[in-house]
């Protein structure tokens, strides 16, 4: 029976186990605008805000191998200054992997930021990407199963 753990982890830890394996695959299945804006991330950026104690990844593993992850930024929000909020940054979960791990990854990670005092979760869904291997919902539509509720609707351009 494989074995699925979940934990906050340091960003060199899951460098080193193959993260931008992941990022990349990640970006080719959600990215809008490759052409425009490639993948570049900024990991001085992201060790600060870790060390700032910001930015927090939670790492799912399947017997050890990393298959997915669910990064936060948390902070307390700058409108409800005594309300922390922990904002979605990136959710991804190997394609292979998907279904019940997926549960799993959101359902643990809102326990870990329960920990971090966090009163309010927000996540963004990118409406064109399914989830699981039927295709037959967004992100959107597994987190209003899971008791989330639509707030707001987010709309981009290039400039």
């Amino acid at each position: 029976m494989p074995s699925l753990t979940l934990d906050w982890e340091p960003l060199q830890q899951l460098l080193d186990d193959g993260v931008e394996d992941l990022l990349a695959a990640h970006w080719e299945e959600v990215a809008c605008d490759k052409m425009e804006i490639p993948l570049a991330p900024d990991w001085e950026r992201a060790f600060r805000l870790q060390r700032e104690e910001v930015l927090w990844t939670a790492a799912l593993r399947k017997n050890g191998r990393l298959i997915g992850y669910n990064a936060f930024h948390v902070t307390p929000h700058i409108h409800y200054r005594h309300t922390i909020h922990a904002v979605n940054d990136v959710i991804f979960l190997d394609r292979d992997e998907r279904g019940f791990a997926g549960v799993r990854l959101v359902r643990g990670t809102e326990q870990l930021l329960k920990q971090l005092g966090v009163e309010k979760v927000m996540y963004r869904s990118k409406r064109h990407v399914m989830v699981g291997h039927a295709k037959t919902s967004t992100i959107g539509d597994m987190l209003a199963r899971m008791g989330y509720r639509h707030d707001e609707d987010v709309y981009s351009r290039l400039l």
